[in-house]
């Protein structure tokens, strides 16, 4: 099957309104102190609003969501994203959108009154500049994910193959750095490890199939090879030193024999 048979292109574009800004009059006095020329730097946080924080902590979600599910297709800001995974992908991105959208407008509804209370809040810090209008503010917070069909052959031979390459390599290391992972940890007796040690692998194994979108054979082995290192629950390993070692020295092998 074609790569435009079994894959689309995401687009995930997000921004957000910058708290933390140049000083310049802070910087240009600690550059004098120091006998320096712009060689000092003097940042400032000045906004530190709750809804900011939890903004923040949405976009990095999602983007590790985005990740999950896609690979780099070889240009900056493009993923090839499995076709059978597009549903799952557009959900989740609605979902984190519409939280997104509810603590911008909860920031913005509060805006006034932090800017208000911002030259008492940061004294000689406050410079009045960095403090636009809230419309201007709302304009700076983006969330928005595309999908795009990927190019048929032809005059895109050249990228096709370039973007599905560096869609294996990402697979493979994604692979090799989670079975890399069990080894190390399960080798170590006394090592204490979460549940999501087995859990991601087994995870990742289950996406793997789909992210495999030229149907390359290696991946393909050292999938169905991988199903032996999570048949085990990660309690069992804790409890069951015998099997802990046995899933250790097979995951060990895997990494040998695939040279992860």
């Amino acid at each position: 099957m074609k790569l435009n048979e079994r894959a689309v292109i995401a687009l995930f574009e997000t921004g957000q309104w910058r708290t933390v800004k140049r000083h310049a009059g802070e910087t240009k006095a600690e550059n004098a102190r120091h006998g320096l020329v712009d060689e000092a730097r003097v940042d400032v946080k000045i906004c530190s609003h709750p809804a900011l924080e939890m903004i923040q902590s949405i976009l990095s979600s999602a983007r590790a969501e985005h990740y999950r599910l896609s690979l780099p297709a070889g240009e900056k800001g493009l993923r090839l994203l499995p076709g059978a995974r597009q549903i799952e992908h557009a959900a989740a991105m609605a979902d984190f959108a519409a939280k997104f959208r509810y603590l911008v407008a909860e920031f913005c509804s509060a805006y006034e009154g932090v800017r208000l209370s911002a030259p008492a809040r940061l004294n000689g810090l406050y410079v009045e500049s960095q403090w636009p209008d809230v419309e201007t503010v709302r304009s700076e917070f983006r969330f928005a994910t595309r999908y795009l069909p990927v190019p048929a052959m032809g005059q895109w031979d050249e990228w096709l193959a370039e973007a599905a390459g560096e869609a294996e390599t990402d697979l493979r290391a994604r692979l090799a750095e989670a079975i890399r992972a069990v080894a190390v940890k399960l080798a170590d007796t006394k090592g204490v490890f979460r549940d999501s040690l087995i859990g991601n692998l087994k995870e990742l194994l289950a996406l793997a199939p789909d992210l495999n979108l030229r149907d390359d054979p290696e991946i393909t082995r050292l999938v169905a090879a991988a199903a032996d290192v999570v048949k085990e629950d990660a309690n069992t390993l804790r409890e069951d030193k015998p099997v802990r070692a046995k899933v250790a020295q097979r995951a060990a092998d895997l990494c040998s024999m695939f040279k992860l």
